[in-house]
Protein backbone atom coordinates (compact mmCIF):
# COMPACT_ATOMS: atom_id res chain seq x y z
CA UNK A 1 0.00 0.00 0.00
CA UNK A 2 1.19 3.48 -0.53
CA UNK A 3 -0.34 6.06 1.48
CA UNK A 4 -0.14 9.78 0.45
CA UNK A 5 -0.61 12.78 2.94
CA UNK A 6 -1.47 16.10 1.30
CA UNK A 7 -1.23 18.73 4.41
CA UNK A 8 -2.00 21.52 2.94
CA UNK A 9 -4.63 20.09 -0.04
CA UNK A 10 -6.57 22.95 -2.53
CA UNK A 11 -9.07 23.95 -5.12
CA UNK A 12 -7.07 24.35 -8.02
CA UNK A 13 -8.53 26.75 -10.47
CA UNK A 14 -6.81 26.90 -13.78
CA UNK A 15 -7.54 29.51 -16.09
CA UNK A 16 -6.22 29.92 -19.67
CA UNK A 17 -6.17 33.29 -21.36
CA UNK A 18 -5.29 34.24 -24.91
CA UNK A 19 -3.91 37.37 -24.75
CA UNK A 20 -0.89 38.27 -22.44
CA UNK A 21 -1.68 38.72 -18.47
CA UNK A 22 -2.39 42.45 -18.11
CA UNK A 23 -1.74 43.56 -14.68
CA UNK A 24 -3.79 46.74 -13.34
CA UNK A 25 -6.73 45.23 -15.98
CA UNK A 26 -9.23 42.98 -16.86
CA UNK A 27 -8.32 39.82 -17.58
CA UNK A 28 -10.85 37.40 -19.27
CA UNK A 29 -10.41 33.77 -19.40
CA UNK A 30 -10.77 31.48 -22.59
CA UNK A 31 -10.89 28.00 -20.45
CA UNK A 32 -11.90 27.17 -16.99
CA UNK A 33 -10.86 24.24 -14.72
CA UNK A 34 -11.59 23.46 -11.02
CA UNK A 35 -9.87 20.87 -9.85
CA UNK A 36 -9.10 18.87 -6.54
CA UNK A 37 -5.09 19.75 -6.07
CA UNK A 38 -2.35 18.92 -3.78
CA UNK A 39 0.58 17.03 -4.47
CA UNK A 40 0.06 13.72 -2.41
CA UNK A 41 -3.72 13.92 -4.61
CA UNK A 42 -1.97 14.11 -7.51
CA UNK A 43 0.45 11.03 -6.96
CA UNK A 44 -2.61 8.99 -5.34
CA UNK A 45 -4.17 9.46 -8.87
CA UNK A 46 -1.40 8.42 -11.02
CA UNK A 47 -0.60 4.90 -8.86
CA UNK A 48 -4.82 4.28 -9.62
CA UNK A 49 -3.77 4.88 -13.27
CA UNK A 50 -1.36 2.13 -12.67
CA UNK A 51 -3.62 0.14 -10.54
CA UNK A 52 -1.22 0.18 -7.33
CA UNK A 53 -3.37 -0.03 -3.79
CA UNK A 54 -3.08 3.64 -2.37
CA UNK A 55 -5.11 5.37 0.26
CA UNK A 56 -4.97 9.57 0.66
CA UNK A 57 -5.09 11.49 3.78
CA UNK A 58 -4.93 15.35 4.59
CA UNK A 59 -6.68 17.99 6.12
CA UNK A 60 -10.20 19.17 5.10
CA UNK A 61 -11.79 22.58 6.41
CA UNK A 62 -15.38 24.53 4.79
CA UNK A 63 -16.51 24.90 1.32
CA UNK A 64 -13.47 24.19 -0.30
CA UNK A 65 -13.00 21.48 1.52
CA UNK A 66 -16.40 19.75 0.40
CA UNK A 67 -15.33 20.23 -2.83
CA UNK A 68 -12.35 19.04 -2.44
CA UNK A 69 -13.47 15.69 -1.03
CA UNK A 70 -16.77 15.45 -3.77
CA UNK A 71 -13.98 15.20 -6.33
CA UNK A 72 -11.70 12.76 -5.03
CA UNK A 73 -15.04 10.63 -4.05
CA UNK A 74 -15.82 10.55 -7.61
CA UNK A 75 -11.84 9.01 -8.09
CA UNK A 76 -13.11 5.98 -6.29
CA UNK A 77 -9.88 6.70 -5.07
CA UNK A 78 -10.10 5.67 -0.89
CA UNK A 79 -9.95 8.87 1.58
CA UNK A 80 -9.71 9.29 5.13
CA UNK A 81 -9.96 12.68 5.29
CA UNK A 82 -9.42 14.82 9.04
CA UNK A 83 -12.01 17.54 9.10
CA UNK A 84 -10.61 20.81 10.90
CA UNK A 85 -13.60 23.45 12.23
CA UNK A 86 -13.79 27.25 11.46
CA UNK A 87 -10.78 27.20 8.58
CA UNK A 88 -11.19 26.78 4.47
CA UNK A 89 -8.89 24.99 2.31
CA UNK A 90 -7.27 27.14 0.43
CA UNK A 91 -7.45 28.11 -3.59
CA UNK A 92 -4.52 27.78 -5.81
CA UNK A 93 -5.04 29.86 -9.28
CA UNK A 94 -3.03 28.88 -12.27
CA UNK A 95 -2.97 31.39 -15.12
CA UNK A 96 -1.38 29.76 -18.00
CA UNK A 97 -0.64 32.23 -20.94
CA UNK A 98 1.50 31.57 -23.80
CA UNK A 99 2.79 27.74 -22.75
CA UNK A 100 3.53 29.67 -19.44
CA UNK A 101 1.35 29.03 -16.03
CA UNK A 102 1.75 31.75 -13.31
CA UNK A 103 0.59 30.43 -10.20
CA UNK A 104 -0.82 32.30 -6.93
CA UNK A 105 -0.99 29.67 -3.85
CA UNK A 106 -2.96 29.67 -1.05
CA UNK A 107 -1.53 29.31 2.70
CA UNK A 108 -3.68 26.83 3.89
CA UNK A 109 -5.03 25.40 6.56
CA UNK A 110 -3.15 25.39 10.16
CA UNK A 111 -3.23 22.21 12.72
CA UNK A 112 -3.33 21.57 16.37
CA UNK A 113 -0.97 19.05 17.96
CA UNK A 114 -3.80 17.18 18.68
CA UNK A 115 -4.75 16.83 14.74
CA UNK A 116 -1.40 16.32 14.19
CA UNK A 117 -1.99 13.52 16.10
CA UNK A 118 -4.40 11.96 15.04
CA UNK A 119 -3.26 12.11 11.40
CA UNK A 120 -0.07 9.64 13.38
CA UNK A 121 -3.41 7.45 14.21
CA UNK A 122 -4.63 6.74 11.54
CA UNK A 123 -0.82 6.11 9.66
CA UNK A 124 0.29 3.56 12.28
CA UNK A 125 -1.30 1.00 11.02
CA UNK A 126 1.34 1.10 8.16
CA UNK A 127 4.88 -0.74 8.30
CA UNK A 128 6.97 -2.82 6.48
CA UNK A 129 6.20 -2.80 2.67
CA UNK A 130 4.31 0.12 2.78
CA UNK A 131 5.12 3.17 1.51
CA UNK A 132 3.81 6.89 3.10
CA UNK A 133 4.33 10.18 0.81
CA UNK A 134 4.86 13.22 2.78
CA UNK A 135 4.07 15.68 -0.50
CA UNK A 136 3.60 19.22 -0.55
CA UNK A 137 3.62 22.39 1.34
CA UNK A 138 3.47 22.06 5.09
CA UNK A 139 0.15 22.69 7.45
CA UNK A 140 -0.08 26.96 7.64
CA UNK A 141 2.29 28.16 11.32
CA UNK A 142 3.96 24.46 11.64
CA UNK A 143 7.48 24.10 12.19
CA UNK A 144 10.17 23.54 9.24
CA UNK A 145 10.49 19.44 11.21
CA UNK A 146 6.62 19.42 11.41
CA UNK A 147 7.59 16.13 8.07
CA UNK A 148 10.56 14.84 10.26
CA UNK A 149 8.62 15.23 13.33
CA UNK A 150 6.32 12.67 11.42
CA UNK A 151 8.60 10.33 10.39
CA UNK A 152 10.33 10.11 13.26
CA UNK A 153 7.13 9.29 15.37
CA UNK A 154 6.41 6.76 12.70
CA UNK A 155 9.77 5.08 12.17
CA UNK A 156 10.00 2.17 14.66
CA UNK A 157 6.89 0.99 12.02
CA UNK A 158 9.28 0.03 9.31
CA UNK A 159 7.29 2.20 6.84
CA UNK A 160 9.52 3.56 4.04
CA UNK A 161 8.93 7.80 3.27
CA UNK A 162 8.43 9.34 0.05
CA UNK A 163 9.46 13.17 0.25
CA UNK A 164 8.18 15.86 -1.51
CA UNK A 165 8.97 19.11 -0.25
CA UNK A 166 11.42 22.07 -1.17
CA UNK A 167 13.07 24.40 1.43
CA UNK A 168 14.11 23.80 5.26
CA UNK A 169 11.38 20.92 5.75
CA UNK A 170 13.54 18.79 3.24
CA UNK A 171 16.43 19.75 4.72
CA UNK A 172 14.89 18.87 8.13
CA UNK A 173 13.20 15.06 6.82
CA UNK A 174 16.49 14.33 4.98
CA UNK A 175 18.22 13.76 9.05
CA UNK A 176 15.26 10.66 9.02
CA UNK A 177 16.92 9.05 5.80
CA UNK A 178 13.59 8.60 3.42
CA UNK A 179 13.31 6.31 0.76
CA UNK A 180 13.10 9.04 -1.95
CA UNK A 181 13.06 12.70 -1.60
CA UNK A 182 12.15 14.49 -5.13
CA UNK A 183 12.97 18.01 -5.70
CA UNK A 184 12.73 19.74 -9.15
CA UNK A 185 15.64 22.39 -10.30
CA UNK A 186 14.15 25.48 -8.26
CA UNK A 187 13.68 23.19 -4.95
CA UNK A 188 16.70 22.10 -5.12
CA UNK A 189 18.52 25.45 -5.50
CA UNK A 190 16.02 26.39 -2.12
CA UNK A 191 17.91 23.36 -0.19
CA UNK A 192 21.39 24.81 -0.64
CA UNK A 193 20.71 28.48 -1.52
CA UNK A 194 22.50 27.94 -5.13
CA UNK A 195 22.20 28.96 -8.57
CA UNK A 196 21.48 25.74 -10.73
CA UNK A 197 20.85 26.84 -14.57
CA UNK A 198 21.45 22.69 -15.73
CA UNK A 199 21.21 19.01 -15.07
CA UNK A 200 24.71 18.67 -15.13
CA UNK A 201 25.07 21.76 -12.56
CA UNK A 202 22.99 19.19 -10.28
CA UNK A 203 25.12 16.84 -9.91
CA UNK A 204 26.88 17.73 -6.74
CA UNK A 205 24.37 18.94 -5.13
CA UNK A 206 21.85 15.72 -5.78
CA UNK A 207 24.81 13.82 -3.97
CA UNK A 208 24.83 16.08 -1.19
CA UNK A 209 21.03 14.50 -0.73
CA UNK A 210 22.48 11.31 -0.26
CA UNK A 211 25.35 12.81 2.10
CA UNK A 212 22.38 14.51 4.09
CA UNK A 213 20.56 10.85 4.84
CA UNK A 214 18.43 10.60 1.21
CA UNK A 215 18.45 6.48 0.63
CA UNK A 216 17.25 8.25 -3.11
CA UNK A 217 17.00 11.47 -4.66
CA UNK A 218 14.88 11.66 -7.92
CA UNK A 219 15.33 15.36 -9.26
CA UNK A 220 13.34 16.27 -11.81
CA UNK A 221 14.42 18.25 -14.28
CA UNK A 222 11.27 18.93 -17.01
CA UNK A 223 11.88 19.02 -20.76
CA UNK A 224 15.54 17.64 -19.85
CA UNK A 225 14.06 14.39 -17.87
CA UNK A 226 15.52 13.10 -14.71
CA UNK A 227 18.74 12.35 -12.53
CA UNK A 228 18.16 9.40 -9.92
CA UNK A 229 21.04 9.46 -7.38
CA UNK A 230 21.29 6.23 -4.84
CA UNK A 231 23.26 5.73 -1.50
CA UNK A 232 25.38 2.71 -3.49
CA UNK A 233 27.33 6.29 -5.17
CA UNK A 234 25.34 5.44 -8.14
CA UNK A 235 23.51 8.36 -10.86
CA UNK A 236 21.47 7.91 -13.59
CA UNK A 237 19.81 10.63 -16.02
CA UNK A 238 17.49 9.67 -18.78
CA UNK A 239 16.04 12.46 -21.23
CA UNK A 240 12.18 13.46 -21.40
CA UNK A 241 10.90 12.54 -24.42
CA UNK A 242 9.58 14.83 -27.29
CA UNK A 243 5.83 15.82 -27.31
CA UNK A 244 3.56 19.28 -26.86
CA UNK A 245 3.36 20.29 -23.20
CA UNK A 246 -0.01 21.27 -22.55
CA UNK A 247 0.25 21.49 -18.69
CA UNK A 248 3.52 21.01 -16.98
CA UNK A 249 1.35 21.31 -13.51
CA UNK A 250 1.45 18.09 -11.51
CA UNK A 251 4.39 16.54 -14.17
CA UNK A 252 6.88 16.24 -10.97
CA UNK A 253 3.77 14.44 -8.69
CA UNK A 254 3.16 12.32 -11.72
CA UNK A 255 7.20 11.58 -11.93
CA UNK A 256 6.79 10.40 -8.43
CA UNK A 257 3.68 8.49 -8.52
CA UNK A 258 5.06 6.50 -11.60
CA UNK A 259 8.30 6.02 -9.86
CA UNK A 260 7.29 4.69 -6.64
CA UNK A 261 4.47 2.31 -8.94
CA UNK A 262 7.60 0.79 -10.06
CA UNK A 263 9.33 0.53 -7.02
CA UNK A 264 6.62 -1.26 -5.18
CA UNK A 265 6.25 -4.23 -7.17
CA UNK A 266 9.81 -4.61 -7.18
CA UNK A 267 11.27 -3.05 -10.42
CA UNK A 268 15.03 -1.95 -10.65
CA UNK A 269 15.17 1.48 -9.57
CA UNK A 270 16.45 2.37 -13.47
CA UNK A 271 13.06 0.75 -14.71
CA UNK A 272 11.32 2.89 -11.66
CA UNK A 273 13.02 6.49 -12.73
CA UNK A 274 12.16 5.32 -16.57
CA UNK A 275 8.59 4.79 -15.25
CA UNK A 276 8.62 8.21 -13.37
CA UNK A 277 9.32 9.92 -16.34
CA UNK A 278 7.09 8.67 -18.60
CA UNK A 279 4.53 9.24 -16.20
CA UNK A 280 5.64 12.76 -16.02
CA UNK A 281 5.96 13.66 -19.40
CA UNK A 282 3.08 12.12 -20.44
CA UNK A 283 0.95 14.40 -17.92
CA UNK A 284 2.84 17.51 -18.82
CA UNK A 285 1.57 16.23 -22.87
CA UNK A 286 -1.81 16.03 -21.15
CA UNK A 287 -4.84 18.53 -19.64
CA UNK A 288 -4.53 17.00 -16.76
CA UNK A 289 -2.80 13.93 -15.10
CA UNK A 290 -1.72 11.05 -17.87
CA UNK A 291 -3.97 7.98 -17.72
CA UNK A 292 -2.46 4.46 -18.09
CA UNK A 293 -2.65 4.37 -22.12
CA UNK A 294 -0.95 7.29 -22.32
CA UNK A 295 1.99 6.60 -19.86
CA UNK A 296 2.47 2.85 -21.28
CA UNK A 297 3.29 4.19 -24.40
CA UNK A 298 5.55 6.82 -23.64
CA UNK A 299 7.27 4.20 -21.48
CA UNK A 300 7.79 1.92 -24.81
CA UNK A 301 9.65 5.07 -26.33
CA UNK A 302 11.99 5.18 -23.48
CA UNK A 303 15.58 4.47 -23.94
CA UNK A 304 17.60 2.63 -21.08
CA UNK A 305 18.82 5.60 -18.58
CA UNK A 306 22.81 6.48 -18.94
CA UNK A 307 24.87 5.95 -15.66
CA UNK A 308 26.74 8.83 -15.06
CA UNK A 309 30.48 8.01 -13.62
Amino acid sequence: MIATVTMNPAVDYTVLLEEPLQCGAVNRTTHERITAGGKGVNVSLILQQLEIPTKVYGYLSGTTGTMIAEQLQRTQIPTDWIILPNQMNRINLKVKENKTVTELNGKGVSVSEAETELLLQKLRQYGDGDIIVLAGSIPAGAPAAHYANVMQALAENGVRFAVDVAGEPLHEALACHPFVVKPNLPELCSVFDAEIDTWWDALPYGRKLIEMGAQNALVSLGSDGALLFTDENRVWHLSAPHGEVKNAVGSGDAMLGGFLAACSTGKPLTEALRMGVAAGSATAFSEWMANRSQMDNLLKTLPEPTELL
